[in-house]
């Protein structure tokens, strides 16, 4: 056995390890919803590809991968149960696996046959249709899904503004907007690699270990971030059905609910809290969350992320400019108005102030 096997062989007993264990975990998590069980599915065709390698490195018993198939259908689906207020399985997802039903047939049967063939992957042999009809329909499915779940993950990130008046990874999702990125990426790269070793002579290049190699990456990537990742949306209580909830909202009610919103912020002060978000608002004003975010879309031309965040810039503005508050760091100050970091304080004070919190400070001082 040359280093190359054996380099092989310690990268696939690695990403069956973890990938295996991680699913576990994953299962195993406490209140494990519907994301966390499509994860652990993921990782389990991740471990199911490993060990099939392992075994092939000896004995013969599947012709070609078949799991990247659902790499990319799972990815979409964990990231689409993830940002969904009620996550479920959809009927036509069932469709999506039946390439890896015919693939997996297909392994079957030509499992000792050279299917997979790199230096002759376009020789004229009664196997050549089925290698062109793999790679590109693998090309096809990992790209497409790629792509699918990066605009999922731009419409969520542009949802959450109507709910939360603070950002984290857990809500915003960047690792999993990195993931995807990235995702696409590595395998875009891998199968440009893959078209120049069939097309160009003397470039030694295995697009087997190295896509190994990518998928114990993501295996740990996912199960580190997948676990740590708690629910999005905030959960609703279930209550006796308010005031609204069928008749729908009048422009009476309207002017009423903005009054009673607008006090309860101004009296309250409820933007102060770092992690508020639009159902602890609801719950307060004895209302539906959705008639909220109809007050703040329709009759103030904003969303909830904005308009608690304009409270908390007009209260650090007026405690900046203060002077019996001169004793405070700006980060302090900060951290009052409800900001829960310093980059957010920074970046939104300086988008609607046009300066940082430290320059009109200095510039109150002077004046």
């Amino acid at each position: 056995m040359n280093a190359y096997d054996k380099l092989n062989i310690a990268i696939l007993a690695i990403g069956f390890a973890q990938s295996f264990y991680a699913g576990i975990m994953m299962l195993l998590k406490k209140n494990a919803r519907l994301p966390e069980r499509v994860l652990a599915v993921w990782l389990f065709a991740i471990s199911f590809q490993m060990l099939i390698s392992l075994i092939n490195t000896r004995y013969s018993i599947m012709g070609f991968p078949i799991s990247p198939f659902v790499y990319g259908p799972l990815l979409f689906i964990y990231i689409n149960t993830l940002v969904s207020d009620k996550p479920r399985l959809r009927h036509y997802y069932i469709s999506w696996s039946l390439p890896v039903i015919a693939f997996f047939i297909l392994a079957l049967i030509y499992r000792k046959q050279p299917v997979l063939i790199f230096d002759n992957f376009m020789a004229d042999d009664p196997l050549r249709g089925m290698r062109i009809a793999y790679a590109i329909l693998l090309m096809v499915s990992i790209i497409g899904y790629s792509i699918a779940t990066f605009v999922r993950l731009e419409k969520h990130r542009r949802k959450i503004r109507d709910l939360y008046s603070y950002t984290s990874q857990k809500i915003t999702l960047g690792w999993a907007q990195f993931v995807s990125i990235s995702f696409f990426v590595f395998y875009f790269g891998l199968f440009a690699m893959g078209f120049t070793r069939v097309f160009a002579e003397n470039f030694h290049f295995d697009p087997l270990l190295a896509g190994n190699i990518i998928l114990v990456f993501y295996s740990f990537a996912f199960s580190i971030f997948g676990y740590q990742q708690d629910r999005i949306y905030p959960e609703i209580p279930v209550k006796e059905k308010p005031k609204y909830e069928r008749s729908g909202l009048k422009k009476k009610d309207i002017d009423i609910l903005s009054q009673k919103l607008i006090f309860l912020m101004e009296s309250e002060k409820l933007y102060r809290e770092p992690e508020l978000n639009i159902v602890d608002v609801a719950n307060r004003m004895h209302v539906p969350r959705h008639h909220i975010t109809h007050i703040l879309n329709e009759k103030m031309g904003n969303n909830f992320y904005s308009f608690i965040n304009n409270y908390r810039i007009e209260e650090a503005k007026q405690r900046l400019s203060d002077p019996k508050y001169y004793n405070l760091t700006v980060l302090a100050i900060g951290f009052d108005a409800g900001f829960n970091s310093k980059s957010s304080f920074n970046t939104l004070f300086k988008k609607h102030v046009g300066l940082t919190p430290s320059e009109y400070r200095k510039k109150s001082i002077n004046n």
